[in-house]
């Protein structure tokens, strides 16, 4: 029997980069068929093709055994293709059934909104999967994410999608709210649709699918049976090399001076965290995208709301709700895992280096001269290229632009840096003068909170490594003959 979907040959390429060589992959009928990979390995890019978001390729696309080009996403949902991102696109203000007919919305014949019908179809829907208890015509917003996500699938079910692409549908849900989504896939799959499934968490993978193919380096490694293999062989199979039989031992806190202590704060995506960063050190905070260690590191400087817990700088206790500004006046510098959100690209270099410190300059309006005299010496120290400091942020490199994101926090040194990804998207070149200026740092006596998603860089930069996993720390290691595989086995 011909699979339902099946791409031969797969290429494709950005400028110099080739994201995908020659993948082939296939997805049958009522089958949950996953896909694992580390970052970069090309998920992402395949997964984009097979939603007809990218329609420029090499290679073949075929669908009920007939050759296709999507040209959209709205394309390929009319041929029964439905993608469920990983960030939900839910309108939480409208209600539940509104979101689930979000675009298509039924009328009467006179052209109005038929509420009754939407609201009668929303209920059904989802007292079919179990769910009768929620009230379709509440806001969305009231219910959990899990529930949330759930409304998302169903919304992408009752276009008429048969085939299903759930990218990291599990990060930021509670265990209760996957076990209830894990059924939602169950009752999909005896109705004959068909789910691709991306995730990092690969016992989570060998529960749910029935075949998994790895990626490596924009390559296809292999496709399994998941009754034929084990998380071990995957994890082999992601790197590239057979794994140790035996994880490291738990390492204590260090000895010297604490400079940032967190202790037990609990929030909507993280839970009874513990972690501390002394003077002279670099900690690593690691965990797959949605183990909360972005929202933990936002939340320690004042752009994410905590329930309980403290936070204490230099022995100094934060109030709680503390702000930003708050954060940056006692000492703590923070870099975005996204630079655009950390920088203004349009400004100029120097602009965005003043731009955290124009009240201590003690002006309501310093001039351009004042903060391009102040900008000046640190923009050399990082090493920023070009550095002209008129040049707008926009139009540097991904790696100066790090320098720049780095830099703004030199005029008024912090004691902690907490730096968010600080080397995504960067040449191998970029990646190790970024890195060295943050072993500077340690050097030269601050704290460093390096929090990634990405091992290379945890593993090239940290002194001490704290693992996280769904909103929970799982581990703390010292980085010590560790590698890549000790760190994905505790995701």
């Amino acid at each position: 029997m011909a699979p339902l979907l099946e791409l031969r040959a797969i290429s494709k390429r950005f400028a110099n980069i080739q994201a995908l060589d020659s993948v082939n992959f296939d997805l049958r009928e009522g089958e949950t068929h996953a896909l694992v990979g580390e970052n970069g390995a090309g998920k992402s890019t395949l997964m984009k093709i097979l939603a007809g978001i990218y329609n420029e390729y090499e290679g073949e696309y075929r669908l009920n055994d007939q050759r296709v080009q999507l040209t959209s996403p709205r394309d390929a949902l009319s041929r029964g293709i439905g993608m469920i991102h990983q960030e939900l696109s839910v309108m939480p203000e409208l209600s539940v059934a509104e979101n689930m007919f979000l675009g298509r919305q039924l009328t009467t014949s006179f052209g109005a909104v038929d509420w009754r019908r939407m609201n009668q179809m929303a209920q059904e829907e989802l007292a079919k999967i179990g769910f009768e208890h929620i009230d379709v015509r509440a806001p969305l917003g009231n219910y959990s994410l899990g529930t949330q996500q759930v409304v998302e699938v169903l919304r992408v079910i009752v276009s008429g999608a048969r085939i299903l692409i759930m990218d990291e549908p599990t990060s930021a849900l509670s265990p209760a709210e996957i076990e209830r989504l894990i059924q939602l896939m169950d009752t999909l799959r005896k109705g004959n649709r068909s789910i691709i499934y991306i995730s990092h968490f690969l016992e989570e993978v060998m529960r749910v699918a029935d075949r998994v193919t790895v990626l490596r380096d924009g390559r296809k490694v292999d496709t399994l049976d998941v009754k034929q293999t084990s998380v071990n062989n995957l994890i082999g199979l992601i790197l590239g090399h057979e794994i140790n039989a035996t994880l490291p031992a738990p390492t204590g806190r260090p000895d010297g001076d604490t400079l940032l202590d967190i202790h037990n704060l609990t929030a909507d995506v993280f839970r009874e965290v513990n972690l501390s960063v002394h003077k002279g050190e670099v900690v690593g905070l690691y965990g797959a995208i949605g183990a909360g260690h972005f929202d933990l590191a936002r939340a320690v400087y004042g752009l994410y709301r905590f329930d309980s817990g403290d936070i204490r700088l230099d022995g100094q206790l934060f109030p709680r709700g503390h702000s930003a500004r708050y954060a940056i006046e006692q000492g703590i510098a923070y870099a975005s895992e996204s630079r655009r959100m950390s920088l203004f690209m349009d400004e100029a270099i120097y602009r965005n280096v003043m731009t955290p410190h124009l009240p201590r300059l003690g002006f309501l309006s310093p001039s351009a001269a004042t903060e391009l005299r102040a900008a000046q010496p640190h923009i050399a120290i990082t090493g920023v290229h070009p550095p002209d400091p008129y040049n707008p942020v926009g139009q540097l490199s991904g790696g100066n632009q790090q320098k720049v994101a780095i830099a703004r926090w030199l005029p008024y040194p912090p004691k902690v840096f907490i730096m968010c990804e600080p080397t995504r998207g960067m040449d191998v070149g970029a990646k190790s003068e970024v890195l060295g200026l943050l072993r500077n740092f340690r050097n030269e006596g601050y704290g460093v909170l390096v929090v990634s998603s990405e091992p290379e860089t945890i593993l090239a930069v940290s002194d001490r490594i704290v693992v996280m996993s769904r909103g929970r720390v799982v581990t703390e290691l010292a980085n010590q003959n560790l590698n890549k595989d000790v760190l994905l086995r505790l995701l």
